[in-house]
């Protein structure tokens, strides 16, 4: 997901996320059955470190492509109320 954010390939990111979504789903009551020793709960606990890391920086860049994005309608919509206005 990280990698694709960073190339600004929007379209696989949803899908990955969406696929991400299904595993979580299925990992979660699974979660709860498996007793980890400490060893694994540490690895556990660095891998969800990891996750919200990406996570974070996932954000950081959806955040200014969302932001570039408005800024393009906003001038597409100006555009049209001039041509609006004044014709083409």
């Amino acid at each position: 997901m990280r990698d694709a954010a960073v190339h600004g390939e929007w379209g696989p990111l949803v899908s990955i996320e969406q696929e991400r979504s299904i595993l979580v789903a299925a990992m979660k009551p699974l979660d709860a059955e498996v007793e980890l020793d400490e060893a694994e709960r540490r690895r556990k606990d660095q891998l969800i470190t990891e996750i919200l890391d990406n996570d974070a920086e996932i954000r950081n860049l959806t955040q200014a492509w969302l932001g570039q994005f408005q800024l393009s309608m906003q001038s597409s919509l100006q555009e049209l109320r001039l041509l609006k206005e004044y014709g083409a």
